[in-house]
């Protein structure tokens, strides 16, 4: 399969993945209608934010599939009046020829025996952590932390000013199509979907912007599409007539320039595809009162289970569309509740508070706008507190019954749970029941180094102190990944990014080397069809990334166990082919890898467990140890609870079966904090009740 970038000016860069230069494009002009309504404006103002209230957001103009936004506020090539757009060009499409592109990624797919890295420079490439990124103290009573000092970086929201999008870019016109081909196509005969009449646009702030994508295909069918992530208060409409509308009402916040991207469908051929982005100016106008000012909103927050005598934490965060701080009015504090400032998030306020008997606290709260006090938003969030008996299971604990067994018995932990109403909670029962925790999110690039020189520690840091405390495993997730990457990564040239790499695996092994022993030192590097992604470290160093990655992991923490892990290679397909395929590349390459992680997201119905059971052996074959390593067990259609723990029990079999497996750790143990929490695939409930497939690994983990 092929991927062509395509645009229909002289200049033009093909992004090729490992196959060949194949395809055709199109583009054409835009279809907008701006309107200055300000009465339909669809704002949500309800929504959760992330796992960590007070994480920095990077602003990027990462590329995430297709999907990049940028806040340049440049200066406008239009006067600033209510106009609409300019009308754009109808020029019809071109088919560019191959002669048009350009080769601009490693696309190398060998990986040489016996690499042996250069030292790493005694003046690094990019910067080393400095004083800002020291973690000081957390203030008292902003966290549910028992036992251990709670820490918090010293930094709050981050904005990365070399980030987005900038005027040169909008007046470039419209992005390159970027052509997906499957090898199997035959382009003489099928040319590729386009989308007809799309341009850059641009609104002013408090207009209704309505972009038409109108998909053609050239043999006459009606081709699909999806689109990417809409804007914030924005919508895809089915105009059902084979269009789709962008539908937005830019605000403040939004005055910059963004991007859109819609992808359309073969309809003979699903996965020959086009991708197309359109660059979005937004202004503000000279006459600010035709901005709407909409009512604020209240998140952060959602009903909670909790336990008598722990203490409980809220962070309460209020929101404004306009951009502005709202005020937050707790109508109701529980008696003996104190209310702080956050001390980097200005509209958030943290309320703690310790209740002493079994109640069914119901918080009312308010938030106020700045600007009219008139417009308010109200929610009631209900917290409910229960006996400590109320949490007792019958039973010895998982970690016990595994320890028997000399297997690791874990958990994926969610980021800052200290943060959390339950959090307190949620620590104990992690540490009554498993022995080895991982680290969901709190080491992944964009979160920890979101900017040169500049690294988030702290939620690493406290679950560090968390497992020495309650005597755990720590499994570091995840030094190299495709995905979750800062900007000025996404920036950096091609011949940086072997270092950059190697200097954050460096980084971080120095600073956890000690206190974690066990790494996902790549992850998922394979694609659905077993190709090699074409990712940032892909594009610089083709499939050696990977074997640079683990050589540099092992001189950095010698003594750590070091993993590739990736979803769908624990059943035969295309993808553990490839696993397979690529793990005995690097064990001829004399590569310090050392096993595989399996991520195992499965549904209820599974039922290839004979499958599973030949990949572990031909892994623990090629002398790689086994680690499940992020398990769910999702129920839809009709399955069942006992559905759902026969699964459970049936793959712990498959582990204990195996005398190369080590490890069996589930993605969470919660459902209310899961990542598929809609299927409620863990083994406890919302309300912290063992469901039937924690029976089930019992009673699993007590037989012979």
């Amino acid at each position: 399969m092929s991927k062509l970038s395509l645009k229909t000016q002289p200049a033009l860069i093909a992004f090729v993945s490992i196959a060949s230069l194949l395809g055709l494009a199109a583009c054409s002009s835009s279809s907008t209608s701006i309107t200055q309504d300000n009465s339909a404006v669809a704002q949500d103002n309800s929504a959760v934010a992330q796992d960590n209230p007070t994480v920095a957001q990077d602003n990027s103009a990462v590329a995430q599939d297709g999907n990049t936004s940028g806040t340049d506020q440049s200066a406008d090539i239009q006067d600033t009046n209510n106009n609409g757009p300019a009308t754009p060009p109808t020029d019809s499409p071109r088919a560019p020829n191959v002669d048009d592109f350009v080769t601009s990624v490693n696309t190398g797919v060998s990986i040489p025996p016996n690499l042996v890295l250069d030292p790493l420079p005694s003046t690094p490439l990019t910067t080393p952590p400095g004083p800002e990124s020291i973690p000081v103290v957390a203030e008292p009573r902003t966290t549910n932390i028992v036992g251990y000092t709670a820490m918090r970086d010293a930094f709050g929201n981050v904005i990365d000013v070399n980030d987005g999008l900038n005027e040169d870019d909008f007046a470039a016109g419209l992005p390159a199509a970027i052509i997906t081909t499957p090898d199997d196509v035959d382009t003489a005969t099928n040319a590729p979907p386009f989308f007809v009449n799309l341009d850059n646009v641009e609104v002013f702030a408090g207009q209704e912007l309505v972009v038409v994508f109108d998909p053609d295909d050239p043999e006459g069918e009606l081709p699909g599409m999806f689109s990417g992530s809409t804007p914030e208060g924005g919508s895809f409409d089915d105009n059902f007539d084979g269009t789709k509308s962008l539908r937005w009402r830019p605000l403040e916040p939004d005055v910059g320039i963004h991007e859109f991207t819609v992808t359309a469908i073969d309809p003979l051929v699903p996965l020959y595809r086009t991708e197309q982005t359109i660059r979005i100016k937004v202004k503000l106008p000279n006459d600010l009162s035709t901005i709407r000012n909409l009512a604020p909103g209240i998140n952060l927050i959602k009903p909670q289970t909790v336990r008598v005598n722990d203490p409980v934490v809220a962070y309460i965060k209020v929101t404004d569309p306009n951009g502005t701080n709202p005020l937050l009015d707790i109508v109701n504090p529980p008696a003996g509740s104190t209310i702080t400032a956050h001390p980097t998030e200005p509209n958030v306020t943290i309320l703690h508070f310790i209740p002493d008997a079994p109640a069914n606290l119901v918080l009312e709260l308010r938030a106020i706008d700045s600007v009219d006090a008139s417009l308010t938003a109200t929610q009631s969030v209900s917290i409910d507190v229960l006996a400590t008996t109320d949490f007792i299971r019958p039973g010895a604990p998982l970690r016990e019954l595994a320890a028997a067994r000399d297997l690791l018995f874990g958990y994926a932990a969610l980021q800052s749970y200290y943060e959390k109403p339950d959090g307190a909670l949620y620590a104990d029962i992690a540490g009554q029941e498993f022995n080895i925790v991982s680290t969901e999110n709190s080491i992944k690039f964009d979160y920890v180094n979101p900017l040169p020189g500049l690294f988030r520690w702290a939620a690493t840091d406290n679950l560090v102190q968390l497992a020495n405390l309650q005597n755990q495993t720590v499994h570091g997730h995840t030094l190299v990944w495709y995905t979750q990457l800062p900007g000025w990564v996404h920036r950096s040239e091609l011949d940086d990014r072997e270092l950059i790499m190697r200097e954050f695996i460096d980084r971080v092994l120095q600073r956890y080397g000690a206190d974690i022993p066990l790494w996902d030192v790549v992850n998922e590097s394979l694609e659905d069809d077993g190709t090699l992604r074409n990712s940032v470290w892909h594009q610089a160093m083709g499939a050696s990334y990977i074997d640079i990655a683990f050589r540099q992991a092992r001189e950095s923490a010698p003594d750590a166990v070091l993993l590739y892990n990736d979803y769908d290679i624990s059943f035969n397909g295309p993808k553990s082919d490839a696993m397979i395929n690529l793990m005995q590349q690097l064990k001829d390459a004399g590569s310090p890898v050392d096993g595989v992680g399996f991520q195992m997201h499965l549904f209820a119905d599974f039922d290839k467990i004979d499958e599973v059971e030949t990949i572990f052996q031909t892994v623990a074959d090629m002398d790689l140890d086994i680690y499940i390593t992020e398990l769910d067990v999702s129920m839809t259609d009709g399955q069942t609870l006992e559905d759902q723990a026969q699964l459970y029990q049936r793959v712990l079999s498959a582990c204990l079966n195996q005398p190369r497996c080590k490890a069996f750790q589930a993605w969470g143990f919660t459902d209310s904090y899961s990542w598929r929490s809609q299927f409620d695939p863990l083994l406890f409930d919302r309300r912290y009740q063992n469901k039937p497939a924690y029976s089930a690994l019992q009673q699993r983990l007590s037989e012979n």
